[in-house]
């Protein structure tokens, strides 16, 4: 379950029309908020469910039954079944949620929640535009998210990587919005509705999408580019600084889980920090030159030929069927070379760094090094962001309640505070 580790999928037949509840989840210390929203197609009621702290947005429901006012369904993620049990009760729903391993079935925890009728008008402070515009002769899809109450600034997603669509910002789009941001996030190429092929454009191609999709939200909105910022995680991380080179009049820029080296230096990081246990410390050096000949092949450095030349002299090893080796006619991937550091240099725009300390991916001094370059560049005001207990995808490692993925809780509330900061100044 990608985004999120837990969904509360419901729907049942009543007669409803644009109807929202709240619920939450206590344990411990700590409370998960959830919103479920309820709209009539026909004879069909179809349920969205959406969490901030989950980082889901109106997720659509599935496997639910209702029967003599009670509300059942269930959803399966990788390691747990999440079974939820509700009763009527006036107009709110109260019940609980048990917690399944997926591998013995067994029974793990129990939990009451219930669900409250919301105020419908505190649901629909946020209006969504969906337009296209096209980059590179490629038609390309996305949303604008228009606040009730504007602060007449905007922010724009720019794209991350691998094949992720617009869907994986919609939580932060709906969250930087209601704060009075108008936002746009769109499909990369090659994903969603967007044309196009992500895997054989360079990073420079996709930053190029970007801009295109920065100078066009400009023009829809009527909002200058000194009133707009930028925002990307991993791969669109690396790529703000570049963006802000190129656009100067750029309001800020956040850049989060973004590696100080090459995305294949990062890559490589990651390859380590996932096999270190199998292969062990004494053989891990060794693996990881293997590893990164594999790496250097797929990113267009060195030849087939050169790359069977370093991997065969290891075959024997027996850590060695943890070597990925792609085949010879693989798409090579020029955007493992590309490093944003050296574009730290040169911003002069205000600029906020965010890491997580558990980010298995990229170095972990990349905040450090990413600062020492900030420090040579013309911005007055560049921030580091470093979260406790919090992953490469911001979400939190609590062990006191393992069975949720949920947001770092700092992670939004202290981008937000920052972005005062910037419109005070």
């Amino acid at each position: 379950m990608k985004q999120f580790g837990i969904l509360v999928l419901l729907c049942f037949a009543l007669p409803v029309n644009a109807q929202s509840f709240i619920g939450q989840i206590n344990y411990g210390k700590s409370v998960i908020h959830y919103q479920i929203k309820l709209t009539q197609t026909a004879n069909r009621t179809n349920a969205f469910f959406s969490s901030v702290a989950m980082n889901a947005y109106e997720i659509p429901c599935q496997n639910t039954t209702f029967e003599k006012d009670t509300l059942a369904f269930y959803v399966v993620s990788d390691y747990y079944t999440y079974a939820y049990q509700y009763h009527k009760q006036n107009k709110n729903l109260k019940g609980h949620l048990k917690v399944y391993a997926n591998e013995d079935e067994r029974l793990l925890d129990t939990f009451e929640t219930e669900l409250i009728q919301e105020n419908s008008t505190e649901r629909d402070a946020v209006n969504k535009q969906e337009v296209s515009f096209t980059s590179n002769g490629l038609k390309l899809y996305g949303t604008v998210w228009k606040p009730q109450k504007s602060k007449q600034m905007g922010l724009v997603f720019v794209t991350s990587s691998q094949g992720n669509d617009r869907s994986g910002a919609n939580t932060e789009a709906s969250y930087f919005t209601k704060l009075g941001y108008t936002v746009f996030n769109y499909d990369k190429r090659g994903t969603g509705k967007s044309e196009g092929n992500w895997q054989s454009a360079t990073l420079e191609e996709l930053c190029s999408d970007d801009s295109t999709a920065i100078r066009y939200f400009a023009k829809i909105t009527k909002l200058p580019l000194a009133k707009i910022g930028i925002k990307g995680s991993s791969q669109g991380g690396i790529k703000i600084p570049y963006i802000l080179t190129k656009i100067p009049e750029l309001n800020f820029g956040i850049s989060v889980s973004c590696p100080s080296g090459t995305l294949l230096e990062s890559d490589l990081n990651h390859w380590k920090n996932m096999h270190l246990d199998r292969i062990g410390p004494k053989n891990i050096a060794l693996a990881l030159r293997v590893q990164k000949a594999a790496y250097d092949f797929l990113a267009g450095n060195i030849s087939y030929k050169q790359m069977n030349a370093i991997t065969n002299t290891y075959a024997h090893h027996d850590w060695f069927k943890y070597i990925y080796i792609p085949e010879e006619n693989i798409q090579k991937d020029a955007k493992l070379n590309f490093s944003g550091l050296p574009y730290f240099k040169k911003i002069t725009q205000p600029i906020l760094i965010v890491q997580g300390l558990s980010d298995n991916v990229i170095p972990k001094n990349s905040h450090n090094l990413i600062a020492k370059a900030l420090q040579q560049s013309a911005s007055n005001t560049h921030d580091i962001l470093t979260l406790e207990n919090t992953t490469h995808a911001m979400t939190y490692l609590d062990q006191e309640f393992p069975y949720f993925q949920t947001l770092s809780p700092n992670y939004l509330p202290a981008i937000a505070k920052w972005l005062n900061t910037i419109e005070n100044q």
